[in-house]
């Protein structure tokens, strides 16, 4: 398995005009020890040719000896709103092409769909129906390109483990799979986020890395909150929290996954040095897990 860093993890200076693209790559090409770099659809330069860019950071990732390890695209599907849902399935299908310009094999989607009203009182399992269509549409189109799509259990409506699962069932595609966000079906859903990489390990196509503290009782700090396992979290440097990350390695790789773990997580007061630190904790958190099962 390769190291990779998501350019999610400079959201904030994104955000705020910081950063650009190609200063980020520069970055994780210097500064960190990474295989591997993974843009973000929104955070291209919105006054300037998409392609175009893709182009330019290919070539600047190879200067610096990175892979592309996915496009991962922003997708609202919908699903309730022909015309939307028509222009998010068309926008993807058209990003296979910047893809490939990346040197890459794979992208993410993202389960969004606006709905008409409270989830409560919406058919949850039409909405997934819905959006599974569309994802199906665009896996057909990746395949004819030879790349491979995943989705990721993103969201407070669609990221739960069945429901992630059950929307690679509908797609039912060999090129189809999922990103997989461990932490979110923890710290969203109150899930067993090691459960369900066990439940999932077998059709992933990528992976989000996040950390987290946990504590079983509350904490002084604004940067602590509850989850719905009724604990505390606060986020942590990659690969120093207790989101047990060897376990979680482990499991992928003996299901033979050979990809990228992509740091998503950083300290919010020092962006850039804890981005590096979780990457050198995913290398030595991956020699360690390989070692042990070649040692088996």
């Amino acid at each position: 398995m390769k190291s990779g860093v998501s350019s999610y993890c400079f959201n904030p200076l994104f955000t705020e005009n910081q950063i650009s693209m190609m200063e980020a790559i520069t970055f994780v090409g210097t500064k960190t020890e990474a295989d591997c770099f993974e843009p973000l659809s929104r955070f291209w330069d919105s006054d300037r040719d998409e392609n175009q860019q893709a182009k330019e950071a290919r070539d600047l990732m190879t200067e610096h000896h990175l892979e592309t390890s996915c496009y991962t695209l922003d997708s609202n599907f919908a699903v309730y709103d022909e015309v939307e849902y028509r222009a998010c399935i068309e926008r993807c299908i058209e990003r296979l092409d910047t893809a490939r310009l990346l040197n890459t094999d794979t992208i993410r989607l993202d389960p969004r769909s606006s709905i008409p009203g409270p989830p409560e009182e919406t058919d949850l399992d039409d909405v997934l129906k819905r959006i599974a269509t569309g994802m199906t549409e665009i896996t057909e189109a990746a395949a004819d390109k030879g790349i491979k799509v995943g989705v990721e259990n993103h969201g407070r409506l669609l990221g739960r483990t069945a429901q992630t699962l059950k929307i690679v069932q509908l797609v039912n595609k060999p090129n189809f799979g999922v990103n997989i966000d461990f932490t979110n079906f923890q710290q969203v859903f109150g899930e067993d986020h090691v459960e369900a990489t066990r439940q999932l390990a077998d059709c992933v196509v990528h992976v989000h890395a996040k950390d987290f503290y946990l504590s079983k009782e509350p904490r002084e700090g604004d940067e602590w909150r509850q989850i719905p396992t009724g604990e505390y979290a606060r986020r942590a440097i990659g690969g120093e929290g207790d989101m047990q990350w060897s376990t979680l390695f482990t499991i992928l790789k003996q299901a033979g996954y050979t990809g990228t773990i992509s740091l998503e997580i950083t300290d919010p007061n020092d962006i850039k040095g804890s981005i590096a630190k979780g990457v050198a904790n995913i290398k030595r958190i991956l020699a360690e897990v390989e070692a042990e099962i070649e040692a088996e």
